[in-house]
């Protein structure tokens, strides 16, 4: 359960207030204040490969939450082969979590990883900021016998990017098997991402007349690059083009 203290500090981030005064606050409450407002962000990836024959889709979301006290870590992350397309077989990924103070030990919980010698492990969380509050990075860390396995470590690097987007981005050995390569903030919550399908209806059609069209079936393209190759070659075509396009994808299915 949280204390009083961490619920103050969790309602006084959300309120979104302009800069404090460092100088009108208690030393460690301003720290607190600053550290939650780099860290505390939703982060979300979507990648989708299609390719003849199908596509594989990856669905990877990530939250991190600090109340001056604890790191709460959220995440979701799955993938799945879509014989159709992204919304016939759309699987929703599970909403897993896990919590670490700084610089104390915890188990690496069972759900984590599938790697049996890694269950068997401890893990830690320190992490390091800016002086200015633009960037930071979390260290994850596994041990044995309460001493680090220095090649077993995932950073997480919160920053900006050239978009002026807040970027977390990756790297070390993934022991968890959870944390991608980057991922953009999303305004929505953890909890309401890749509840349901991307798209509302199948566009398993409109992948075949790409295909036809364009000719891509023989490399790999992101769902994005797609969409925008069937919007413009949509508006490339008169009505009656398009309406024998149609009728030419329904004989062929």
């Amino acid at each position: 359960m949280r204390s009083l203290r961490s619920l103050c500090l969790l309602k006084v981030h959300s309120l979104r207030l302009p800069a404090l005064d460092p100088s009108l606050i208690p030393p460690n409450l301003a720290k607190d204040i600053k550290i939650m407002g780099l860290f505390n962000k939703s982060f979300i990836d979507r990648d989708q490969y299609y390719e003849l024959g199908g596509s594989f889709v990856y669905q990877d979301a990530l939250s991190i939450q600090y109340d001056g006290a604890s790191w709460n870590i959220l995440y979701r992350s799955n993938e799945f082969f879509a014989d159709c397309c992204p919304h016939c077989d759309f699987v929703e990924p599970d909403l897993k979590q896990f919590t670490l103070e700084e610089g104390k030990l915890a188990p690496v919980l069972p759900h984590f990883t599938s790697v049996q010698r890694y269950k068997e492990l401890m893990m830690s969380l320190n992490y390091t900021m800016e002086d200015d509050g633009t960037s930071g990075k979390i260290k994850l860390q596994l041990f044995r016998n309460s001493d680090p396995l220095p090649l077993v470590t995932r950073n997480i690097t919160i920053g900006m990017n050239a978009d002026r987007q807040w970027e977390a981005s990756c790297e070390g050995f993934d022991f968890l098997q959870i944390l991608r390569s980057r991922y953009i903030e999303t305004p929505d919550p953890i909890q309401d991402v890749f509840t349901t399908p991307l798209y509302h209806s199948c566009i398993r059609m409109a992948i075949n007349m790409l295909n036809w069209d364009l000719d891509l079936t023989q490399q790999c393209f992101g769902l994005d690059d797609v969409m925008a190759a069937i919007d413009e070659a949509f508006n490339q075509q008169e009505p009656e083009e398009f309406l024998e396009d149609f009728w030419r994808l329904v004989i062929a299915e």
